[in-house]
């Protein structure tokens, strides 16, 4: 870990105390191990939140902070000792290192973490007990991800869970993740970096796979041809499961089968983004499998890549999130009604179905405060980072739409950072244009 990302990850644990007020403790699960079938487990991720406050990345640890210190009998110095931070990490085991890699160690903690204080997990139970929260008037806990814990944390932590009823009344237990999700939500200048790194990533394997695209390809073949330039180009994951819908299939939103096969004549919309270092990137592109746009495609197209782009020219601070998608929707209405698409624009809801856009970080919609009560604002501030996707969907049957356009579904979908007076688009370098489109694909096909 550079010195960097050693620096942002104590910035974060600092925010976080302070936010937390005086006269309070946290205690933050980290990820472990998840079944998959019988004795093989998922590919280990970490917790984006515990990511976000310590860059480690094996599973079984804990973190525990305290802007006022928690105060413990350390027996390996046999004195009374306060410390801010303490990780709880697997103790050093030569043999289990041989099956599944090497621990990092309670030793080597403070020196390529930077976290104060360390601890191997089975100290872990004398710290999980009712004295330790004595004087302390709130506790921090992430709960959704405490009770899905597996394994050694799961045995150590099962007494302090059933402990909680008897403390409830005693101190206020509060879920860390609202505070957490409105630290996250302004991005620095270093988790920028990382987002776009992943966008360029992502950028750049959507115009490579364009250029394979064909009529008799299977949607699989396509997400195979993502993916393996994300991972070519050092992303660690797909940052969410790849949408490769060919035909009727891009009406469904969430269409993840990926098992049928392109035709010619019909548009692929390709939704999918590449993770870099935990940080997310999120692009939608539609594409003529044929290489060239029909009249009826290329009017839809138009329409949505209209909105994409007036909608990332209206996107800066102090506006709206609801503002941008009404705005966003009535330049998809008008555009429908100039065309002879849609004749009542009354009814474009059936056709645009989903908002102009979300978060986007460490998770792709981000984990980050949207707008659920009078409380919270839904004005854009320096440094969100959102996606901006409108997109028109034609199932077939649809009966206020010409038979045409029926099967037709196109959305274009950008990532852009919010500035005072406008916004960067992360992934501006995802061809979009038609010319653009289409001269790419002539030229792979020479």
């Amino acid at each position: 870990m550079n010195k960097e990302q050693l620096d942002f990850h104590k910035t974060r644990r600092h925010e976080f105390s302070r936010l937390m007020g005086e006269d309070s403790i946290a205690i933050i699960f980290g990820n472990t191990h998840i079944n998959k079938s019988y004795d093989a487990n998922y590919n280990f991720r970490q917790h984006k939140n515990f990511y976000y406050l310590t860059g480690f990345l094996e599973a079984d640890s804990v973190l525990m902070l305290s802007q006022n210190g928690i105060k413990y009998f350390d027996y390996d110095r046999k004195k009374e000792t306060v410390s801010k931070e303490i990780l709880f990490v697997q103790e050093k085991d030569e043999t289990k290192e041989t099956w599944t890699g090497v621990r990092l160690g309670a030793d080597k903690v403070k020196q390529e973490l930077g976290i104060a204080d360390a601890k191997d997990n089975f100290d872990l139970p004398d710290f999980l007990n009712y004295n330790l929260f004595k004087g302390y008037k709130r506790l921090f806990i992430n709960f959704a991800d405490l009770i899905s814990l597996t394994g050694e944390i799961k045995e150590f932590a099962t007494q302090f869970v059933d402990g909680l009823r008897s403390l409830a009344p005693s101190i206020q237990i509060l879920d860390s993740s609202f505070i957490l999700g409105k630290m996250r939500r302004r991005k620095t200048t270093y988790e920028l970096k990382l987002m776009q790194c992943a966008a360029d990533i992502s950028a750049n394997s959507f115009n490579e796979t364009l250029k394979k695209i064909k009529p008799g390809m299977a949607e699989y073949q396509v997400q195979a041809n993502l993916e393996y330039h994300y991972k070519f180009n050092g992303s660690s994951d797909n940052a969410y499961p790849p949408i490769c819908a060919s035909g009727n299939h891009a009406n469904i939103l969430h269409y993840e089968e990926n098992n049928d096969t392109l035709k010619e004549g019909d548009l692929i919309l390709i939704d999918s983004g590449a993770e870099y270092d935990y940080y997310c990137s999120d692009i939608t592109r539609t594409f003529p499998v044929s290489g060239k746009f029909s009249k009826e495609q290329k009017e839809v197209y138009e329409i949505v890549l209209d909105a994409n782009k007036q909608c990332i020219k209206k996107a800066k601070e102090g506006v709206k999130f609801d503002d941008l998608k009404n705005f966003c929707d009535k330049v998809l209405a008008e555009g429908m009604a100039s065309k002879g698409i849609l004749k009542n624009k009354k009814l474009y809801k059936k056709y645009t179905i989903h908002g102009v856009g979300h978060h986007i970080g460490l998770d792709t919609h981000d984990a980050v405060p949207y707008r659920l009560n009078k409380e919270l604002d839904d004005k854009l501030v320096v440094g969100d980072v959102i996606t901006i996707e409108p997109g028109l969907y034609f199932p077939i049957g649809s009966k206020d739409i010409p038979k045409k356009y029926w099967g037709i579904g196109v959305r274009v979908e950008d990532d852009v950072v919010i500035g005072k007076n406008g916004c960067l688009n992360l992934t501006k370098n995802a061809v979009k244009e038609i010319d653009d489109i289409e001269k790419l694909m002539a030229e792979s096909k020479q």
